[in-house]
């Protein structure tokens, strides 16, 4: 190889490397956001119980 063809191979890897990592962080940057749906599914719970439905479980008969 002669240094033409080594100059040559030396930037198409560089630009190989760098597209590589440019579409690495767009894919990042794309795939990482947290939807409405998601972010709705994360909320947390209330520790609230609704004591009059309780006690209408409870007089319930077993069938």
């Amino acid at each position: 190889m002669n240094r033409k063809e080594v100059y040559i191979l030396a930037i198409i890897t560089f630009l190989t490397v760098f597209a590589w990592v440019v579409f690495g962080i767009i894919h990042a940057k794309n795939t990482s956001a947290i939807n409405a749906s998601e972010i709705k599914k994360l909320a947390p719970l209330t520790p609230y119980f609704d004591s009059d439905i309780i006690n209408q479980l409870n007089t319930r008969r077993d069938i």
